[in-house]
């Protein structure tokens, strides 16, 4: 337990740096862990005999923030739209892979990396540059108040399963307490917001804290039907305690659209 308490201070170390810092840190801080999560995903295909194209992945992963931040999203669709191609491509004429290989690389495409590029746009200030620390507070404060709320309520009020042939411990009642949880994150950050100078309005906080809330669960179960399907534990073991990097961003990759979508519109 106290490793796992000073993980977690380490990871709310990093999150303060990477909103501090930013530049050059956050782009290298964001590609190493899109990285580090294909490589995951792509161990966790490979240990049910799927064979994805990791060298076209990597690259994705490595160069999809750089050229979001540096040029502009236009370019991030070209890469990945070369990326799906040449998957095909290989499929093709190549006998190297199967066809359910090029299936594992398109899923790889989708989950997680079309969620890292959502994330991405929240976090460069590619769609609305001064929402930016608001977007990066909305997609990690929301998901992760709610996944804490939904603990602590789950453990001491926790009686009706919600989905024990998924995850046994996960009820009813903490998932209340993750929406309200989600909704407590966007006070926060609607409370934080005087810090960068924001001023906007609460209640669309709260409505998107609290539907982040929900959509965090939904990505944390969606990560434990992957696990499961796999038999694994957890996708990694870089955060002793807390898993690898999809086990820390499972929820927080969901919710990015979310707050990707209220950043565009608000």
């Amino acid at each position: 337990m106290l490793k796992r308490i000073v993980v977690g201070i380490a990871l709310v170390g990093l999150f303060a740096s990477l909103l501090l810092l930013g530049g050059a840190f956050r782009m290298i801080v964001f590609s190493l862990a899109a990285v580090i999560a294909v490589y995951e995903m792509g161990k966790l295909l490979r240990s049910k005999g799927y064979r994805p194209c990791m060298a076209l992945l990597y690259v994705f992963a490595a160069l999809h923030y750089v050229s979001i931040a540096r040029f502009g999203y236009p370019l991030m669709l070209i890469i990945w739209f070369l990326c799906i191609i040449a998957i095909a491509v290989e499929r093709i004429f190549s006998k190297k892979r199967t066809t359910e290989d090029a299936m594992a690389s398109l899923m790889i495409m989708v989950y997680p990396l079309m969620l890292f590029a959502a994330l991405a746009l929240v976090i460069s200030g590619s769609v609305r540059s001064a929402g930016t620390m608001l977007g990066m507070l909305l997609v990690f404060a929301c998901p992760l108040l709610g996944d804490t709320m939904a603990f602590f309520v789950g453990s001491f009020l926790g009686r009706r399963k919600l989905c024990p042939h998924i995850s046994p411990k996960k009820t009813v009642e903490g998932s209340i307490g993750g929406f309200i949880g989600g909704a407590l994150g966007g006070l926060l950050c609607w409370l934080l917001q005087p810090v960068w100078g924001f001023s906007y309005s609460l209640l669309p906080m709260l409505i998107v804290g609290f539907v982040c809330g929900g959509i965090g669960q939904i990505g944390d179960l969606f990560a434990s039907v992957l696990k499961r399907w796999a038999d694994i534990k957890d996708y990694g073991n870089l955060f002793p305690g807390h898993g690898g990097v999809m086990d820390r961003l499972d929820s927080v990759l969901m919710c990015a659209p979310i707050v990707l979508c209220y950043i565009y519109l608000v």
